[in-house]
């Protein structure tokens, strides 16, 4: 063969392809401990769930009344209030889930090789806008350690503590039947005006 029927790689593409995968590529449940800026809070868990089938998160924390569904395919946020059997959709703008979700919009550089939670992990620095963050990230793309700060929110730091592969069920990721749907509050980012 002659060097002209070689595949080639443009630089661009060599240049795109040095970043994690921007969401697992397999059904995922985390437990993080989550410490924000001191005075702030205590510290707290956070579980995230992953379902490689629809691309859908699930985060809930214990104090919260409820949890977030995310689905990024369809660019909408479900908040979810078990307390009163009802859910809000709204849009869902990539600066919400900062800590635990990555996209194409954030610049990453590659540093060496750490361990968290007994899993191998990539370390890289991610800035996106203001917010920067040293972050460290399975080869299959689950966030194992982010330590970041954003001039809005403050510093914070979120390490898994567990990590389970396994499928994940699909009613994780919709609100339970028999909940009612309630429209976003006037004045609320997303909602149209009306």
């Amino acid at each position: 063969r002659d060097l002209h029927s070689f595949p080639t790689r443009r630089s661009s593409d060599l240049i795109a392809a040095d970043h994690p995968p921007y969401e697992p590529t397999r059904d995922v449940a985390v437990v993080y401990r989550l410490q924000l800026s001191a005075g702030q809070q205590d510290e707290q868990s956070v579980r995230m769930a992953y379902t490689a089938a629809s691309g859908r998160v699930r985060i809930e924390a214990p104090d919260n009344p409820g949890y977030m569904l995310i689905d990024r395919a369809e660019g909408r946020l479900i908040m979810v209030v078990d307390q009163m059997h009802t859910f809000m959709e709204m849009p869902f703008d990539a600066r919400m889930g900062a800590g635990l979700l990555l996209n194409d919009k954030m610049a990453f550089s590659r540093h060496g090789m750490e361990k968290v939670a007994g899993l191998l992990c990539t370390a890289w620095d991610v800035t996106s806008g203001a917010t920067h963050a040293r972050m460290c990230i399975a080869a299959d793309g689950v966030i194992l350690r982010a330590d970041g700060s954003d001039p809005r929110r403050g510093e914070g730091r979120l390490e898994a503590v567990s990590v389970s592969y396994a499928p994940q069920p699909a009613n994780l990721f919709a609100p339970p039947a028999g909940y009612h749907k309630i429209e976003m509050p006037r004045g609320m980012p997303g909602r149209a005006p009306g």
